[in-house]
């Protein structure tokens, strides 16, 4: 009975004196783990290109992270939307410019060249057009992972109106592209879809007759609508299904309109004698709304004479343009905000003739979202 009793202290004493240890390493895990939620926050609040080229090689395990697809969404969704500024020159070098909330402006210096010039642009990833050979390329313009696009149809030299977009339940990239062609006075046009990172090919998925004289390239609106705009048409296409839903213009914007994402739905921009209307489009009910009045704009001046605006972005409640000046003093950047009705000028000016598209930096590709 003792040697019993002896036997159960001896065992109770082992037992209490290993529990220590036990807490002491789960104490050693939870405070590693709460180190690594810590700095998963931190780093995806930082911008993207610092991650790229210096924070990946500060350790193994900030490598780590920022090889996760989970923290590269997470960057995504907390990465501020910018102009991707890329000269129209080969090789096409580029700066990102992000407009601060004090209205100050960070420049990012780019990679200085690029396999062509930028199309479209949708969660980090931009689909590039290389004028001399006709390729068309899928890139993370910091990352510079770079895929070519099979040519479709063996077209060269000559892009169909195209665009990249993601299904938000999946997380796909999608290339779409639609080759209109005249018979007999009616416009014939085949659709086709590429997956990128699943399909290595074109797929065609339907072939309808009807208005597609194209006006511009599609307009992606960061959901599941992808817009293309004819003449007297907007058509909506739902980028997850693959159908179609058309809608008449109305008279007033068929003047040669200029096509903008504007948050999740499309603005046009018409010019009239006193100045400016904006229009809004409702994908659901088909509908067009006025939504503002722009006068006639004051530039700063410049020594130039402006011609014309060329209306590049929305940004929240600024609109972005360029406008083209002769003589040339080299690309300028303005902004208009509808909220107060004015106009400014950013305090930068580049040399040369410059594209501007609306981008947001990221780490993703088309393989980490598939993960």
């Amino acid at each position: 009975m003792d040697s019993q009793k002896k036997g159960n202290a001896v065992d109770s004493c082992s037992s209490s004196s290993s529990s220590p240890r036990k807490m002491q390493q789960n104490d050693t895990r939870a405070e590693s783990l709460s180190e690594d939620i810590i700095f998963f926050d931190i780093l995806t609040r930082l911008p993207g290109t610092f991650l790229h080229r210096n924070a990946k090689f500060v350790c193994k395990a900030w490598a780590a992270i920022m090889g996760n697809s989970q923290f590269v969404e997470a960057h995504l969704r907390r990465a501020k939307p910018g102009i991707f500024l890329q000269s129209t020159i080969h090789p096409y070098g580029a700066r990102f410019l992000e407009i601060k909330d004090n209205g100050g402006l960070r420049i990012t210096e780019l990679n200085p060249q690029y396999p062509g010039r930028i199309l479209n642009s949708c969660d980090g990833l931009a689909l590039f057009f290389q004028y001399a050979t006709g390729a068309l390329h899928v890139a993370n313009p910091v990352t510079m992972q770079v895929t070519r696009v099979p040519d479709l149809l063996g077209a060269r030299l000559m892009y169909p109106p195209c665009a990249i977009a993601r299904v938000p339940s999946t997380g796909e990239f999608k290339l779409f592209a639609a080759i209109a062609q005249k018979y007999s006075g009616v416009f014939v046009c085949h659709w086709y879809v590429l997956r990128l990172g699943i399909d290595c090919v074109w797929r065609k998925f339907l072939t309808d007759s009807g208005d597609y004289d194209f006006t511009c390239s599609p307009i992606y609106n960061g959901a599941y609508d992808l817009y293309w705009t004819t003449k007297n048409r907007v058509i909506v296409m739902d980028i997850d299904k693959e159908t179609f839903r058309p809608f008449l213009l109305p008279q007033e914007l068929r003047w040669h309109p200029q096509y903008l994402k504007m948050g999740d739905c499309l603005s046009a921009i018409i010019f009239l004698e006193q100045g400016f209307q904006i229009h809004t489009f409702d994908a659901q009910s088909g509908k067009w709304t006025f939504y503002h009045h722009i006068g006639h704009l004051n530039y700063p001046t410049t020594g130039s004479d402006v011609l014309c605006e060329f209306f590049c972005a929305w940004m929240n409640q600024e609109l972005i343009i360029k406008p083209i000046a002769i003589p040339s003093p080299g690309t300028l950047i303005s902004g208009y905000n509808v909220k107060t009705r004015s106009l400014w000028t950013m305090n930068y000016r580049e040399m040369g003739s410059h594209h501007l598209e609306l981008h947001t930096i990221s780490l993703i590709s088309w393989k980490s979202a598939l993960s």
